[in-house]
């Protein structure tokens, strides 16, 4: 009878080995989880520490600007802003909203509610025309406004084009007309007649503030077109115009388009009150963005009163 000798210690010698080996790897895999989770914990720190330092820039330069803005001089088309020692040395801020530095990684922007088509003061010819202008075909262009209209107003009176109550309940969808006028632009996308793809080609030239009057020297192209009812080549003529000096007076601008806008009152070739300012912290992509809206009517309890305010 033959008998298999098996040796002891060197069995206990791999298992040995196996057991140190698995808690080598437990504790590298412990490791590198742990190391992750540091990495990540920091990266989470960091970018709430520039979210807090781009917040506290943002609103600095919000309060600054309107300071600037308050003791400013507003022409047909910018504000010529004041010397103050300590603030920073700005000549000018244009009124049509083309962005400005203002001190290192921040921006801002002022656009003038008369240079653009307002969605609570509405020029329903205009507004259709900039539809037009986008391809909007006329009959839906006319859905469109009908059914703003009827959003905005208190009645239940569907309007020959529009849409109340009863319309978007057959569509299936679960709001209905506000009754009140639009509180923030996106609510623009609700409305019957409107596409998102819409929306984002015509949200750059509308506004939710009030129009007085309006201010070809602080409108972009499409608003020029949709409110004047001029052609291309009339567009060019007036802008090359207005880059030597602003249109300040009805006869000026027939003279360049063959149209004149002053036929009720208003505030006409200047800007209004009622103003939007955008705020940016971060380049070359913002990281932190203020937009708001504001009434510049001082009185006995502030100098100015915000209509809205975002923050991003």
């Amino acid at each position: 009878m033959k008998y298999i000798h098996t040796n002891k210690n060197t069995n206990k010698k791999g298992s040995a080995t196996f057991l140190m080996v698995l808690l080598v790897m437990v504790i590298l895999t412990v490791s590198i989880g742990f190391n992750w989770l540091v990495r990540e914990y920091i990266k989470s720190a960091q970018a709430f520490q520039q979210k807090a330092e781009a917040i506290l820039k943002a609103r600095s330069t919000y309060d600054t600007l309107i300071y600037l803005m308050l003791n400013g001089k507003f022409t047909a088309k910018e504000i010529i802003l004041p010397k103050i020692e300590g603030l920073p040395e700005i000549e000018k801020i244009p009124l049509n909203g083309t962005e400005v530095s203002f001190l290192e990684d921040l921006t801002v922007k002022v656009q003038d509610s008369n240079g653009l088509l307002s969605v609570t003061t509405i020029n329903t010819v205009a507004l259709k025309r900039l539809l037009t202008y986008f391809g909007v075909e006329p009959q839906n262009a006319d859905i469109f406004i009908d059914s703003l209209l009827d959003w905005i107003d208190q009645d239940d009176l569907t309007r020959l084009n529009g849409a109340e109550k009863g319309w978007y309940s057959s569509q299936g969808l679960k709001y209905e007309p506000r009754n009140y006028p639009i509180q923030y632009k996106e609510e623009l996308k609700l409305i019957r007649g409107m596409t998102p793809e819409l929306y984002s080609k015509i949200e750059p030239y509308i506004s939710l503030l009030p129009a007085t009057g309006f201010n070809p020297n602080t409108a972009p192209d499409p608003v020029l077109i949709a409110y004047l009812d001029i052609d291309n080549d009339t567009l060019n003529m007036l802008k090359e115009y207005m880059q030597t000096k602003p249109v300040t007076s009805d006869a000026e601008l027939y003279s360049l388009t063959g149209r004149r806008i002053v036929k009720e009152e208003g505030v006409y070739f200047f800007p209004s009150s009622y103003l939007e300012i955008t705020v940016q912290a971060g380049k070359p992509k913002p990281f932190y963005t203020i937009k708001a809206g504001i009434y510049l009517n001082e009185n006995i309890y502030s100098p100015y009163s915000i209509i809205y305010w975002k923050e991003e």
